[in-house]
Order: C-alpha cells, then structure tokens, then sequence
C-alpha cells in the first residue's frame, strides 16, 4: 500500500491522459529517426528549467527516466537506441524489454554507467538531487516537465532537436494538434449551460487522499477542449481535493484512470457505486456518470493525448461523438 501511495505522490506532479473506451488512434505512420540534413554538432541548447548543455555528437545512446518520456522517443523514431529506461515505462511494448536504470528505489547510477549514454532525457518528477547528480557525474542531461498540453509539444520539438529527428517532431506535433482541433470543432459552439462540471482523478485508493488534475494540467486542458467545466479548476496543478470540496463541486462527471496501481478495479467499483458515505448524494454517482478510462494512457502524457481526450469528449457528450 505504501508503495502505491508513494507513485500517487510522484504521479501528482506530474503525468497522463485516458482512453479506455476506444482502441487509441495511431501515432504517425512508423517513423524512422532520419538525421535532418539542417541540425550540426555540437549542438546547444537549453531545457525547460533553463539548464544549458552541449552535446558534441547525435545520440546514439539515450536513457529515458520517465514513462512519458519513453513514449515520446519512441514516436519519433529513436526506440533502437533507447538502452535504459524507468520500471514505469511499459508502452509501446517493446519498452519493456529495454533495461531498467530507474524506479521506485530510485536512480541507478551503476547501471547507467554500465550502459554509458550519450544523453539522458529525465522529468522533474525524479528529482533535483538526483538530476544534480548525473549532472556532476557528466552525463548530458535534459530535464523536462510534462504538466499540460503546451509543454508537452515543446518537450517533443525539443527532443526532435538534441537527437536530430525534428522533421519526425514537427510530423508528430501536428498529428497531435489536428487531432485535437477535430476535437474542439465539435465543442466550439457550445455555451456555458451546455458544458458539464468534470472531475478528473489522477488516482483513487479507497481511504487515501484523493489527488486531482487541476488548473494548469494537461487534464485540465483536456477537460476544456472537450467542451467541459473543470469541477477542480480553482486548485493548482496536481493536488490534493477533500471530500468535502468534492461535494460541493458535485461534478456531473467523474472520471477515474484505472491502472491496477493508481487505482484498482475494486477501488473503482467503490466509487461508481457509492460505497462510501460522503459519495452517495453525488449527482455523478446517482445519475450513473462515474467513468471508467485507461489509467495507461492517462498516465502517460505525449502522443495519445488525443486519444484520451476522445474518451472524455465522447463520455461528456456523446451527442457530439457518437
């Protein structure tokens, strides 16, 4: 149980968005990661926390510290030479093979010299110490933080640049953006009348705190495109919302990623069905709109975001997505 907790900890400042209902749309066709005939080395560059790093070659060998992460590389073409990656990272498939070098009991630093990386692309979830100290071991290290839709498309257009895939970034950013605009083309028209309260948990564990996506997430940001109010709008980021201020949201939706870590099956049917006290007055728990989606896709903010804001945009208004 205390591990669980603890990844709810880590998840809060953090990560990814759902699908559970729908077979995910899929990423741009199969890309190769192609040298861009404009990009030289060494090359310089600064990260999201305004961290600047020369790196005197193309990756050949890149360690990915977040599951995000993982599946940003992998679509742009560079899962060949990714040699080291989290215990999270687990999609697409093939990252579950590659060696892990980081995880619950925290960073590796043996193993990481073992595989010897040309780079290492870390979220801030790891930690500062942790990034300090790769950093003064002298490893190339590019830091990024994955909270809401804008960063995510900046990480992916920086990750094209420092391993010389951007054609295959660019490619990806507007597959992401014009999935997305199919979305808001639906929901454009819509009044405020017209848009439901949502709620979306970053996971549930009967008993424990119970974590939220609020403003400035990419949940939030989800929750909007969809033609939704976000019922934790005035919390920041990934915090902590009480039951009481649960219920006097009282959202019209409420929707829990489903992962067998974040939440469990039965944590899940807890909720939809009112199981506890303070949940049964919910105008979401007695009308049946206590959604089940893909804590995978959730979790894992980049690519499938389209994919999860679908799941949310057909459960709200299914007269618009039919």
């Amino acid at each position: 149980m205390m591990k669980r907790i603890t990844i709810i900890t880590i998840l809060c400042v953090l990560i990814v968005a759902l699908s559970g209902c729908t077979t995910p749309s899929p990423t741009p066709a199969n890309p190769t990661a192609t040298p861009a005939a404009q990009a030289g080395y060494p090359l310089t560059f600064t990260d999201f926390f305004g961290k600047t790093t020369t790196i005197d070659k193309q990756p050949e060998r890149i360690v990915s510290l977040s599951a995000a992460n993982t599946e940003m590389l992998f679509a742009l073409g560079l899962g060949s030479k990714i040699v080291g990656t989290d215990d999270y990272s687990d999609y697409p498939a093939e990252a579950r093979n590659i060696t892990h070098v980081s995880g619950y009991s925290g960073v590796s630093y043996e193993k990481i010299m073992a595989i010897n990386p040309d780079v290492i692309f870390v979220e801030d979830i790891v930690g500062e110490e942790a990034v300090t100290s790769l950093r003064d071991k002298g490893y190339k290290v590019v830091e990024v933080k994955n909270n809401n839709m804008t960063m995510i498309v900046e990480n992916i257009e920086l990750m094209g640049r420092v391993t010389n895939t951007e054609s295959n970034a660019t490619a990806l950013v507007n597959d992401i953006n014009a999935r997305m605009d199919n979305i808001s083309a639906k929901t454009a028209g819509l009044n405020e009348s017209q848009k439901p309260a949502v709620l979306l948990l970053a996971g549930y564990l009967s008993g424990q705190p119970i974590y939220v996506y609020g403003a400035n997430t990419y949940g939030d940001d989800m929750i909007k495109l969809d033609g939704g109010i976000n019922a934790a709008g005035n919390i920041t980021e990934y915090k902590v919302m009480s039951t009481e201020a649960i219920i006097a949201a009282d959202p019209d939706y409420i929707i829990i990623p489903v992962d067998d870590v974040m939440t469990t099956q039965s944590d899940f049917d807890n909720f939809r069905n009112g199981n506890e006290s303070w949940m049964q007055g919910l105008s979401a728990v007695k009308n049946g709109n206590v959604i089940q989606v893909d804590g995978n896709v959730m979790m894992h903010p980049g690519p499938r975001m389209p994919d999860a804001a679908m799941v949310i945009a057909r459960a709200i208004h299914p007269e618009l997505f039919s």
